[in-house]
């Protein structure tokens, strides 16, 4: 065992686990001679690569050249591991483990470990070399003269080895040449022991009438270009009777017919196959492009398949008019006419250009890894549309009736229709993550679900929508819109959830708002932070629901509404928070569960409203002068008249019994305290109110003297009760919840 270098910057330990399992030594970085020349020239290479890392350990800026070509030779080794075995297996091994410590060197002397191990392999390198069976010439089999000169040269008895050609393979079959049934035999024979080529191959069968295949068993190896014309083994229906694995040049296939299954080959460069050919199968090859002979690269004209599978290599657009099955990875653009698939999967993260696919309305379509198209996306009536790793979008126009968008966020400016999404045949638009900036065409939407509006809702073109979600109104954004022919006319139930914003102050940075005209709206839930919810003409409402904060909450025309479930607070850091609901024929109740510092609040035209608990209003804001405005309820109180003395009676002060007014009571009595704060009262407070009398122990009557308002405008009904033992100042203000009691 020869002895190597360490260093503290590589990863030492893991290359050495590697070094252990080896018998002579690290073979990795000298792979390369083994996969591009045979022992001829391996001297004069090795010299060459001794000299490329010798020089480069005298500066680490060469590290990427090395990097690079580690990177490039694991595809070499990966395609040598069927013909050499465990011995390309170790190497195989330890190329990953020099790539893992390369990530690893930083300085001149790291890559002198590399120089200086690179010396003690030699002779390890040269062993692996001579213990395989390398012709070091070009074969060319073209005639029985050429088959009986490469038969001296390749022995094919079943225990001869498989052998690696250091130079071109060329075979060339046809009735011309070869006139005994026993010569196919034969030229198998020696094909069949071609494991490996390191230069180009190229094979031809033109024998007429068809029928005779030429195989290649164990060729799994092409280190050049690979051509294929006519019949053969490794481009025909089955996958299974072949050892070809990699192909670093081109790779051309013609005059086959039926189908071509490749489907185990992993690598090639382009990739050109015939059209007419009934299936393509070529799932595990990854290339830079695949087409069909006589197209454009790129392009592939599959006239007759019924099967498409192209696996990872490019492809820039598709015609396949039979295919049911398309999986496909696209180039930098992509086009797909598909007229009867049932199924087009597409591999690939992003697209430069655009993407256009023409199937069925029954076609599903899956473009799972894609995050980008910096073109336009378009497709004709498909069933479903998958993309789910899209980021961002310019321009989408498609009749798809399902799409999963769940990772679209942003709409890019430009193309055709200024970033705007068309689609007219999805019926529910679930974006989760989409900020909406754009025109938003989805007319056949019956459920929306968003999360940002940043442009005018008029940008959402939705006329069957009937429910729709907003889950992250930005602080600053609105979801604003008066229902009509073109703006949301169907939709019944809306959601909104805002953003609270990070900087102070926060009446100026949190200003996004809900603000709807609907007479057809009857579910409105809010929640998160919202500056203003603004609800009018709500005549079909019948669920409010509200929860986060809101600062101005505004509900006007609810006329069938009976119970409201107020569960906001106010925006801590802004202005003091409203409350307004008017016009609300039905409405039973008013009870907010959290909203605390509150100014103004105008309840008015609510003639149902039997009971009113503000008793959440506990905290005065910092400063500001507030109306709180009741009328037209159905709340009721009763209030005792002040009993003047006598002298045989004590004098009585006025009273308000109501417990609607208690639960303001305490925020009243802070208030009257305060030298800055200050509520004034406007409407007629408790509509309906009895009077009544004290007997002489300070007991007010039951018996009803008159039935009154509390209060209307500037004046009050009180005054008329007024005298000398009244402690009660008209109208009503903050000082005379002294004398306000429960019933």
């Amino acid at each position: 065992m020869h002895s190597y270098v360490n260093h503290k910057n590589l990863k030492k330990a893991l290359l050495t686990n590697y070094l252990s399992k080896m018998k002579k030594g690290l073979l990795s970085l000298l792979a390369v001679a083994l996969t591009v020349v045979g022992c001829q020239n391996y001297d004069d290479q090795f010299d060459e690569l001794s000299d490329q890392i010798t020089a480069l350990s005298s500066t680490v800026q060469g590290l990427s050249t090395v990097a690079d070509q580690i990177t490039a030779l694991q595809n070499t080794v990966n395609g040598l591991e069927l013909t050499l075995g465990g011995d390309i297996s170790t190497i195989k091994a330890a190329v990953e483990a020099l790539q893992t410590s390369l990530a690893d060197v930083a300085t001149a002397a790291d890559l002198g470990v590399l120089s200086s191990t690179l010396a003690d392999v030699q002779a390890d390198v040269k062993e692996l070399l001579s213990a395989n069976a390398v012709i070091n010439q070009n074969i060319t089999i073209n005639n029985v003269a050429t088959l009986e000169y490469v038969e001296s040269l390749i022995s094919t008895d079943a225990d001869d080895p498989n052998v690696i050609v250091n130079g071109e393979i060329t075979v060339s079959y046809d009735e011309a040449n070869f006139t005994s049934a026993t010569h196919l035999a034969r030229i198998n024979a020696v094909c069949n022991k071609f494991a490996t080529s390191l230069k180009t191959v190229t094979i031809s069968n033109t024998y007429s009438p068809t029928g005779d295949v030429l195989s290649f068993a164990n060729l799994a190896f092409v280190d050049k270009a690979l051509s294929i014309d006519g019949d053969t083994n490794l481009a025909d229906g089955d996958a299974t009777n072949d050892k070809l694995r990699t192909v670093t040049g081109d790779l051309t296939i013609s005059n086959v017919k039926g189908d071509v299954d490749l489907s185990l080959l992993t690598s090639a460069d382009d990739i050109v196959v015939p059209e007419g050919i009934t299936a393509l199968k070529m799932g595990s090859v990854t290339a830079a492009s695949l087409s069909t002979a006589g197209a454009v690269q790129g392009h592939l004209n599959l006239a007759s398949a019924t099967i498409v599978d192209g696996g990872k290599s490019k492809v820039a657009s598709i015609v396949a008019p039979k295919a049911t099955d398309i999986d496909i990875t696209s180039a930098a653009t992509l086009t797909v006419n598909a007229a009867k698939a049932a199924t087009i999967d597409i591999e690939g993260t992003a697209l430069t250009g655009d993407l256009s696919i023409t199937a069925t309305s029954s076609t599903i379509v899956k473009a799972l890894k894609v995050k980008s198209v910096n073109g336009t996306i378009t497709s004709g009536e498909l069933a479903q549309l998958h993309l789910p790793a899209l980021t961002s979008v310019a321009t989408m126009v498609s009749s798809a009736k399902v799409l999963d968008l769940s990772a679209l966020a942003t709409q890019k400016a430009g193309g055709t229709m200024a970033g705007g999404i068309i689609l007219d045949k999805v019926t529910n638009f679930n974006a989760p993550k989409l900020d909406v900036s754009g025109v938003v065409s989805i007319v056949a939407a019956t459920d929306i679900t968003i999360s940002d509006i940043s442009t005018l809702t008029t940008s959402i073109y939705a006329l069957a929508a009937k429910n729709m979600t907003v889950s992250g109104l930005a602080a600053t954004n609105a979801v604003s819109f008066d229902k009509g022919a073109l703006i949301f006319p169907a939709l019944v139930d809306l959601n909104v959830t805002g953003k609270a914003a990070s900087t102070s102050p926060y009446i100026s940075t949190q200003t996004n708002a809900v603000s709807v005209t609907s007479n057809v709206l009857t579910t409105l839930t809010t929640g998160g932070t919202l500056n203003s919810v603004d609800l009018h003409g709500a005549a079909k409402l019948t669920s409010l629901t509200t929860t986060g904060f809101i600062r101005d909450f505004t509900l006007l025309g609810a006329s069938i509404v009976t119970s409201v479930d107020l569960g906001h607070d106010h925006i801590e850091g802004s202005d003091a928070a409203t409350l307004r609901i008017s016009n609300a024929a039905k409405l039973t109740t008013v009870a907010p569960t959290a909203l605390d510092e509150v100014g103004n609040v105008t309840l008015t035209q609510l003639p149902k409203m039997t009971s009113l608990n503000l008793g959440s209003m506990v905290t005065l804001p910092i400063l500001g002068s507030y109306t709180i405005t009741i009328s037209e309820t159905a709340l009721s109180g009763s209030y005792a008249v002040a009993s003047e003395a006598t002298t045989t009676t004590q004098a009585y002060a006025d009273k308000i019994y109501s417990n609607d007014l208690m639960t303001l009571k305490p925020l009243m009595t802070l208030s009257a305290a305060s030298a800055v704060v200050t509520y004034v009262f406007a409407g007629d407070v408790l509509s309906a109110v009895t009077t009544s009398a004290f007997d002489s122990n300070g007991v007010p009557g039951t018996a009803s003297t008159k039935t009154i308002t509390l209060q209307n405008g500037s004046t009050s009904a009180l005054e008329a009760y007024n005298n000398t033992a009244s402690a009660i100042a008209t109208p009503l203000g903050e000082a005379g919840f002294t004398n306000v009691l429960a019933e």
